[in-house]
């Protein structure tokens, strides 16, 4: 019956999305904007990952073990990349060069082999990290004679198998360059930042129905305050009882259901791809059988032995 009416609600909502994208009886509430200030690569190449950040691809020690796990893990995860899409200002992708070349200034490896600080720049990790208009990037038009400027993502995020849980995914490293402190009310989330995960989550979670998993309970995140509120806005709901991984917010149908319709509706919707990608995630969820769901969750439950694991008990030593 949840998902006959979940059907009909979504045919109706091109129609009730048309009306209320045309007019707009309060001034004062924004509507839909002409353009999308980002768009999203899903699945990534690592190669894109890299640009933004080595660390979250590249091993920290020379472990083989723990290379060869840290692989495994990138074999079977799922990235995204959230780029600036060409409708924004000049102005904002000099302001995003500018940081960017900032970050990299301050990222940069010193030299280690002396006692005393040292300012020497390795120019190995230079020449992978900079991102110039002369030098031809691997894989791009530049190869072929062309000049193309390489482009940074200005947020990422993965979604990969649980180590913990077996059928549980696990979505993290939702990271964003872009400061959460500059809010703007015309952004979706009120600030370009949350706008950028906003977009990370809702493409994992597409990418997560398109290979026909499962949905309800499956999907857990270890968030923070600022990242819990927007998957709290997506259905996601805080987690009853702390488990191995640390997760947060666990993923829900039926909460995932009411807050993309809602989502779906121009006067929620600060942009044509956000209407876009809930009007998609609603075609997958309204798929899902609730009763299949339930039975998933009961076998995760009796497998996952999360009753008998206390992760407060090593406390007791000190």
């Amino acid at each position: 019956m949840k998902v006959f009416i979940a059907a009909l609600y979504i045919i109706q909502l091109p129609t009730i999305a048309a009306f209320s994208a045309g007019s707009n009886p309060n001034p004062n509430q924004p509507t839909f904007t002409l353009s999308d200030r980002f768009k999203a690569t899903c699945p990534a190449d690592i190669s894109t990952i890299l640009q933004f950040d080595p660390n979250l691809v590249l091993a920290k020690d020379d472990d083989n073990e723990n290379n060869k796990q840290k692989q495994d893990e990138q074999d079977q995860g799922t990235w995204v990349a959230i780029y600036r899409s060409s409708n924004n200002l000049p102005s904002v992708l000099v302001k995003d060069n500018f940081l960017n070349a900032m970050r990299i200034a301050t990222s940069v490896q010193t030299d280690g082999e002396s006692s005393t600080t040292s300012t020497a720049m390795d120019s190995s990790s230079l020449s992978s990290k900079i991102e110039t208009s002369d030098s031809p990037q691997p894989n791009s038009d530049a190869s072929l004679g062309i000049n193309v400027k390489a482009r940074t993502p200005v947020a990422v995020a993965r979604i990969r198998p649980s180590r913990d849980f077996e059928n549980i995914w696990v979505i993290e490293h939702m990271r964003c360059s872009l400061r959460k402190e500059d809010t703007n009310e015309a952004c979706d989330g009120n600030s370009e930042h949350a706008e950028a995960i906003s977009v990370c989550i809702d493409e994992l979670i597409l990418h997560h129905l398109q290979e026909g998993r499962e949905f309800d309970g499956i999907i857990r995140t270890k968030a923070t305050l600022h990242q819990g509120r927007l998957l709290e806005d997506r259905g996601f709901e805080e987690v009853q009882m702390l488990s191995k991984d640390m997760a947060t917010h666990l993923s829900r149908l039926d909460g995932s259901l009411i807050k993309y319709s809602e989502r779906a509706l121009a006067s929620l919707s600060k942009s044509p791809g956000a209407r876009d990608r809930a009007l998609k995630l609603l075609h997958y969820l309204g798929k899902l059988d609730p009763k299949d769901e339930d039975e998933v969750n009961a076998d995760d439950d009796a497998n996952s032995g999360e009753d008998d694991y206390d992760p407060w008990a090593n406390v007791a030593i000190f």
